[in-house]
């Protein structure tokens, strides 16, 4: 408050030089040094506020919470497609060509991205059985085997 008044005060005083003399030139250096008072006087109350500017909680932990599933299922997507380029490099190199490769994921307790089913279909059921055979001694016990051809489906837990 008693910056306003003062900033009132020589904003009054100055005003009255200039119209009383207004050709001199020591009134308009008074001038200018009242307005530079001025200003630095509404550049220090404008320093000194308390600046009261609380931002709810709410609207900034959804976002992050939005941005963090975001980021998981993309992050997910990418983990199976990658499952899904193991696995067709793994038939590849056995001279197997899938029609389609379904890859599944899920977490671990340690919070890592695991496979957990994988399912491929074959035009022909010999195809089949050299796939069921190769994925299962590679992939393990832990991932669960679908290979399909045509109608048939043969399982392998």
């Amino acid at each position: 408050m008693q910056t306003i008044v003062a900033l009132c005060a020589a904003l009054l005083a100055s005003e009255l030089l200039q119209r009383l003399c207004p050709e001199d030139a020591a009134v308009r250096f008074a001038g200018g040094l009242a307005a530079l008072f001025l200003l630095l006087s509404a550049a220090a109350s404008l320093l000194s506020l308390d600046w009261d500017l609380e931002l709810s909680a709410a609207p900034i932990q959804r976002q992050q919470d939005q941005l963090s599933s975001y980021v998981e299922e993309r992050y997910e997507e990418a983990a199976q497609q990658d499952g899904e380029s193991y696995v067709q490099g793994l038939l590849a190199a056995a001279g197997l060509q899938a029609k389609e490769i379904r890859v599944k994921t899920d977490r671990n307790a340690q919070g890592s991205i695991v496979m957990t089913e994988v399912a491929v279909r074959f035009v022909y059921p010999s195809e089949a059985e050299r796939a069921r055979a190769l994925l299962s001694g590679v992939l393990g016990e832990e991932v669960r085997i679908t290979v399909e051809t045509g109608e048939e489906e043969t399982s392998a837990a």
